[in-house]
């Protein structure tokens, strides 16, 4: 017997079209390993907090895009989302993949302003 088991967010269903476009862009993005579209979404002075790190710039962000887009073979599912208000939303993403543990549910805070990403912390 196989039972399917799926990951659900406190925040509710996923739903790009509720989300900033700014946000999508940078998730599709990454999912299609397209770094330099997804390092454009990105203000020049923007910060990405990720597993410990800060990374400020564009420069700096790019690096880091593409380090963790290489290190291991994974799939990215958004299972769910909240937006806070006008320049915050989360978003809920499950990787599978050939890292340590094999499944995390990641939760992806974006503060965006103009059409571009001012800040992204990722926590697990």
């Amino acid at each position: 017997m196989i039972v399917k088991i799926e990951a659900t967010s406190p925040f509710g269903d996923y739903d790009p079209v509720a989300l900033p476009p700014v946000v999508v862009a940078y998730l599709d993005a990454r999912d299609q390993h397209r770094h330099a579209d997804a390092v454009a979404t990105f203000a020049p002075g923007a910060t990405v907090l990720d597993d410990g790190n800060t990374y400020l710039g564009v420069e700096s962000i790019g690096a880091w895009i593409e380090s963790s887009s290489s290190e291991y073979a994974y799939t990215a599912t958004r299972i769910g989302q909240q937006i806070l208000d006008d320049t915050h939303a989360v978003v809920h993403v499950r990787l599978d993949g050939n890292f340590p543990g094999g499944t995390v549910t990641l939760r992806c805070q974006f503060e965006h302003r103009s059409g571009v990403i001012e800040r992204l912390a990722i926590e697990v």
